[in-house]
């Protein structure tokens, strides 16, 4: 008998516990079900939830574990023919690491729609060049753009010569995608609320913000960041600055 508590065998592999998850999620999400609520609103949810599980699988669309051998097999075909990992990685929109833990053997499982994603790589994806749907990548810019930056900026960002932001609406090579992709993990902003109340106790504290504003600026280049941007842009922040500001109230309120 496995006497081991709830969430333990998570936990064991570094995994927040279910009912932590749940925690702050409303009746009627289904993590409060799997984390044991049994009232009505979670019911309903788990059963809406197995219910588009069904109609996923009749769609095509079903998403549970598969094995990963047939992607493993497809990338080191693609891997043969000069698709590289990470090109693969921009065309299937699977994160790297993923790939890089089913190259390995690390992961043996794998969703059925990231096997779909990867197997829909072809030889074609080897070049530059090569175009692929622009939705994701709008998806970033316009995330970036009601974050408060201007389709300008992101250009220059992104270096071009000219304050315009040439990328179609449609297609967009694998090397512009990666490109956004990147400026998006350098620039992704996230509320502002929490970091603006560290900065206003370091103050209170007696900190002066050009202190604070050096103080981030110098760990970034300890650790080999560029300079963070502390810029709020219709409430919200970088979120790795957001992440020096925290790192540096630890350090000066220790």
């Amino acid at each position: 008998m496995n006497s081991a508590a709830p969430g333990a065998g998570l936990a064991a592999r570094g995994l927040r516990p279910v009912a932590e998850l749940a925690k702050n999620r409303p009746h009627g999400d289904r993590l409060r079900y799997m984390a044991g609520c049994r009232c009505q609103e979670c019911r309903g949810g788990n059963t809406a939830y197995e219910k588009s599980r069904a109609l996923a699988r009749k769609a095509g669309d079903w998403n549970g574990l598969v094995g990963a051998e047939r992607a493993r097999a497809h990338i080191a075909h693609l891997s043969s023919r000069n698709v590289g990992r990470r090109t693969i990685s921009d065309v299937a929109d699977v994160a790297d690491t993923v790939l890089s833990a089913i190259i390995s053997g690390a992961k043996t499982k794998i969703r059925a729609a990231t096997e779909r994603a990867i197997l829909a790589v072809t030889e074609e994806a080897a070049a530059d060049h090569a175009l692929v749907s622009a939705g994701p990548t709008w998806e970033l810019l316009d995330e970036l753009i009601s974050g408060g930056y201007t389709k300008a900026e992101l250009a220059l960002q992104l270096g071009a010569k000219m304050p315009a932001l040439q990328i179609s609406r449609n297609q967009v090579t694998v090397r512009n995608a990666h490109e956004v992709r990147l400026l998006y993990a350098r620039l992704q902003l996230i509320p502002a609320g929490p970091t603006l109340r560290l900065i206003s106790e370091l103050r209170e504290e007696g900190f002066r913000l050009p202190l604070i504003e050096r103080r981030v600026a110098a760990l970034a280049a300890e650790i080999g960041l560029p300079t963070p941007d502390l810029t709020v842009r219709n409430g919200r922040i970088q979120g790795r600055a957001a992440n020096l500001v925290e790192r540096v109230h630890a350090i000066l309120t220790e």
